[in-house]
């Protein structure tokens, strides 16, 4: 139960700023038609007088965030409500959300989708990027970020790792990578694959470790470290001989003839391919509000229809 007399925002807003604040992030999450607390639940709950209580709902009415409607003994229920001026009224600040580095035409497009997604919604959004799934966890953990992008493999096994975290959102199968674009990565002049000795390895993504230990036998091969990011680089230069790739990262033209492209071909890769490229969104399980926002007003499906429409390029990329 909060107690408004130690918040330090009190002097500056008044016991009624505070009540106003704290129903305004309560009620983020009714939806139209649906029904509120009454006076009383909501003064027991903030400690408030009945009258501080109708006064910040009757503040959330004036300011046009909510329209209510009394029907008698079932309560009070939302007619409607502005989504953009309960969350400014609410104090929570900013949404911020880690991804990958959108360098390829899926993250791109989701990227843009996530945008678009939360800009039609009215939520204030602060996209960042950073590679590695085990790092944008870290920046979640931390307290850094409100909600992570993530495969849905990489997700399940962060959500079983720390009870604290859990899924807000999953995307189908092929919105993390598309079909048939994870490959091994060597230089042109390497036609078989018993000439990879040296397999690049980026440990700071679930991911691509996980991959590139089911591919490659370590009792046949050396690991080398390196960023994900760097792998076509180290492959030029000879510092390693493959690596598993995701094909559509812009860094490499397809038509580059120096180097070359095999398909994976381990079995037991196969067997995760559903997780790893399926796209998951990752947050904290005591954020209710987030979550919320997440099934109300995030759909997968009309993510997917804009991601969908960045990768065939009716949609130029902007996030």
């Amino acid at each position: 139960m909060p107690r408004m007399d130690n918040d330090p925002l009190l002097g500056l807003l008044g016991k009624s700023g505070l009540i106003t604040r704290e129903i305004a992030r309560d009620l983020i999450t009714v939806r139209p038609n649906e029904r509120i607390k009454g006076t009383e639940e909501y003064a027991q709950q903030f400690r408030a007088g009945f009258g501080t209580v109708q006064k910040a709902l009757d503040t959330l009415e004036e300011t046009h965030a909510i329209k209510l409607e009394s029907r008698g003994h079932r309560g009070t229920f939302i007619v409607s409500s502005d989504l953009s001026l309960l969350w400014a009224l609410s104090g929570l600040g900013i949404i911020v959300g880690i991804m990958p580095l959108p360098n390829s035409r899926e993250l791109e497009g989701i990227a843009t989708a996530l945008a678009y997604a939360f800009s039609e919604a009215g939520l204030p959004l602060n996209l960042t990027h950073l590679n590695g799934g085990r790092r944008r966890i870290e920046q979640l953990q931390s307290g850094l970020a409100n909600f992570v992008v993530l495969s849905l493999f990489s997700a399940n096994e962060a959500c079983a790792k720390d009870p604290a975290l859990t899924r807000f959102l999953t995307c189908s199968p092929y919105s993390y990578y598309s079909r048939a674009s994870l490959v091994v990565l060597t230089r042109g002049d390497i036609v078989d694959r018993a000439a990879i000795q040296r397999v690049g390895i980026d440990a700071t993504s679930r991911d691509h470790a996980e991959i590139t230990y089911r591919e490659f036998d370590p009792s046949r091969v050396e690991f080398v470290q390196v960023p994900y990011h760097l792998i076509p680089e180290m492959v030029s230069r000879g510092q390693i001989d493959g690596a598993a790739w995701h094909r559509t990262t812009q860094r490499i033209d397809p038509t580059n003839h120096s180097f070359h492209f095999f398909p994976l071909k381990q079995a037991s890769v196969d067997e995760i391919l559903g997780d790893l490229d399926s796209l998951a969104v990752v947050g904290h399980k005591n954020d209710h509000t987030l979550h919320a926002l997440f099934e109300h007003y995030i759909d997968p499906t009309k993510l997917e229809q804009v991601q969908n429409d960045v990768i065939e390029g009716r949609r130029v990329p902007l996030y």
